[in-house]
């Protein structure tokens, strides 16, 4: 005869097995589908968007006048929900941040003008970096504003020597130990309508120098001692040429080679520089009634040795 008494326990204990069987699938189907990838601190993954390119089209170098034709084009796979572009400015060696600029949506592609990344701020002369960065990485461009071509000066009369004034510590061939008047070179450089030209007939139109370059240090150069030549390529047409030295790649009394300096020849000696810092440098030839800039206005970079 079978015994078909329970104890009070026997039964509690009877119960309680269909709760532990449905706890047990439970967390085994949790455990399973964390391991699959399903399920991952209680919410799901997605992958990010990625910048693919980023490109400024037509040209990398132009003046602020033509920041509104420059556009920065960038195509994003997968789309990113967040896009943020930003501008720096390079001081010294430094990158000084000037403006950030972020959309937010189902962004794919992306192209705004370079005076658009300025938003209210001037554009002005100098060397920028534009860093784009999506959801899930970033790349970086870098661009450069230049001065304008120079127009024709208003002297009269002599050749223009001692016009210009070089810089405190500065040797250029054939240039004055004058100071710098109103009508010497600033951001734009000024050339002097009132030298006299070699052997024209005045049956002719003026035509500007040809087209010339920048030849040492070369752009980018590291270990450049404290003293050192800068040298470029000989240009026609020429009256005579300036040349610049500065640590902001804007030309101003406030910098250790203060200013622009005339030079008759293809060369000159800079000294005095700092160790370890990075200079700008540019070479304008003049001409009459215009000019023209070396490397279409590009400026060179180089760092002295520490």
């Amino acid at each position: 005869m079978v015994d078909l008494r329970f104890t009070r326990s026997t039964l509690e204990e009877m119960a309680q097995r269909p709760r532990l069987a449905y706890a047990t699938l439970v967390l085994g189907a949790v455990l399973v589908f964390s391991l699959l990838g399903i399920v991952s601190s209680g919410a799901s993954v997605k992958a990010g968007g990625k910048v693919v390119s980023a490109k400024l089209t037509p040209k990398t170098s132009f003046t602020a006048a033509q920041a509104n034709t420059v556009k920065l084009v960038c195509k994003f796979s997968p789309a990113s929900k967040r896009a943020t572009f930003q501008l720096s400015l390079k001081k010294s060696a430094k990158w000084v941040k000037v403006r950030n600029v972020t959309k937010k949506g189902n962004i794919k592609t992306s192209a705004t003008t370079v005076k658009k990344l300025f938003g209210s701020k001037a554009v002005k002369v100098g060397q920028y970096r534009v860093k784009v960065s999506a959801d899930a990485n970033s790349l970086t461009r870098k661009f450069a504003v230049t001065a304008p071509a120079a127009t024709a000066g208003t002297d009269s009369g002599s050749d223009g020597s001692g016009d210009e004034g070089d810089a405190s510590g500065d040797e250029g061939s054939g240039s004055s130990s004058g100071s710098r008047g109103s009508g010497d070179c600033g951001a734009d450089c000024d050339e002097d309508s009132g030298d006299e030209d070699s052997g024209d007939d005045g049956g002719s139109a003026p035509v500007a120098p040809a087209a010339f370059g920048k030849t040492s240090p070369v752009n980018g150069a590291t270990g450049v001692p404290q003293s050192l030549t800068l040298s470029w390529s000989a240009s026609s047409n020429v009256v005579s040429y300036q040349y610049c030295v500065d640590t902001t790649s804007i030309c101003s009394t406030a910098s250790v080679t203060a200013g622009w300096v005339k030079a008759n020849s293809i060369s000159a000696t800079v000294g005095g520089l700092t160790s370890g810092k990075t200079y700008y440098w540019q070479v304008y030839a003049v001409g009459s009634p215009t000019g023209t800039w070396a490397d279409g206005g590009t400026w060179f970079s180089f760092t002295v040795a520490p």
